[in-house]
């Protein structure tokens, strides 16, 4: 088992630096931070300073202070030579852009993390590799959700009100979960092993909660600029509802595609249960969860909340609800009706199983690529 000694973050967003962090500040990794060229004025002061003042909020059993960042490039090359782990801390979205700048320069010795995979994310990022001639992948694992939550405060400060406790991840391909989780335990020592990257992928509560909460209140938001805070002000008891029917049909999904999923309530109990965390039901446990208390609604509609969790996330379910012949009738609905809002096809940007190389695949096929990965 390799020793985990430097770890470079890819992202400039809030995510990014609170790992940069705390990775750097309380966990004593050497960190690099790395974002693409065309974003680098999201880093441009953490490269002046080569440091990010990191503060908590809610108790999240964190340390605070300055953190020194190792190295701080928009160069993919410099940024992962010599790194043990990689974690890719960027939106859905973003995550083929990061492959294409990375494909070139990762080593087979390197664990590669995509936080969250967001359904299949590690194996968009495989072919992509794979397109480029690389036969020999890093091992590629997704997280069951972003380890953290908060927001930056200016380019070189940023401040977390929670950490989840006992998240999934799992390897793509899953044979490979052991070596992953090896390494990975030197950083996140409670990591829970999922059985492969779409057990995750169907584990991130963001699928569930942010589209239902959003579309709910989407008056709200316009007419006040996002000036409310989402679950606090924005998850009503009939908004909970439709979050719980989600996940529901979540939980169909998975136990006809062979998944052993957990309900969202017991998920984000076991995260935050820590902070005071509680609940009979999923909206109880939401609307009082103090990691959420400080999360405001999004300035637009045009927001990672639904342009994100819709095709990465929601879509995704969808689709693999009918190939196990389970409907999914409020997933489906909420995708139509946020499309209209939005001006938007969110079908044509979605990460379908045809997109994610499983075309033609029946729920066998599709779990034998899952654990043995794609024929290079």
């Amino acid at each position: 088992m390799k020793k985990v000694e430097t770890i470079t973050i890819v992202g400039g967003g809030n995510g990014a630096f609170i790992h940069a962090a705390d990775l750097s500040l309380n966990r004593g990794f050497k960190v690099n931070l790395f974002e693409a060229p065309e974003l680098a004025k999201s880093i441009e002061g953490v490269m002046e300073t080569k440091t990010i003042t990191l503060t908590t909020k809610q108790n999240p059993g964190i340390g605070e202070g300055v953190a020194r960042i190792h190295k701080v490039t928009t160069d993919a090359q410099e940024a992962v030579t010599g790194a043990d782990v990689v974690l890719v801390v960027v939106p859905a979205f973003g995550q083929r852009r990061m492959a294409e700048l990375l494909a070139d320069h990762l080593t087979e010795d390197q664990v590669v993390v995509l936080e969250p995979g967001n359904f299949g994310g590690s194996l968009e990022f495989a072919q992509v590799m794979l397109a480029k001639g690389r036969t020999k992948l890093p091992i590629l694992v997704e997280f069951q959700c972003m380890m953290y939550t908060g927001w930056k405060d200016s380019p070189t400060t940023v401040w977390t009100s929670g950490f989840k406790r006992g998240t999934w991840a799992s390897a793509f391909p899953a044979n490979r979960n052991k070596e992953a989780m090896a390494v990975l335990h030197q950083i996140y020592p409670d990591l829970i092993e999922a059985h492969n990257v779409f057990e995750t992928g169907m584990s991130n509560v963001n699928t569930v909660f942010h589209a239902p909460m959003m579309m709910c209140n989407v008056g709200w938001l316009e007419f006040t600029g996002g000036d409310f805070m989402l679950y606090r002000d924005g998850d009503s008891k009939s908004v909970g509802n439709l979050v719980q029917a989600v996940d529901n049909e979540r939980l169909a999904v998975g136990r006809a595609a062979g998944m052993n999923l957990e309900p969202s309530m017991d998920i984000i109990l076991r995260w935050y249960g820590y902070m005071g965390c509680k609940g009979n039901t999923l909206w109880e446990a939401m609307t009082t969860n103090p990691a959420y208390q400080l999360d405001r609604a999004p300035s637009s509609i045009t927001h990672r909340f639904f342009t994100e969790d819709i095709p990465y996330g929601m879509i995704p379910l969808r689709d693999l609800g009918r190939l196990a012949g389970v409907p999914t009738p409020n997933t489906a609905a909420i995708a139509t009706i946020v499309s209209t809002l939005l001006q938007r096809d969110l079908e044509k940007e979605a990460r379908s199983l045809d997109r994610l190389g499983l075309k033609g695949l029946d729920l066998q096929g599709v779990k034998k690529v899952l654990t043995e990965g794609f024929k290079a």
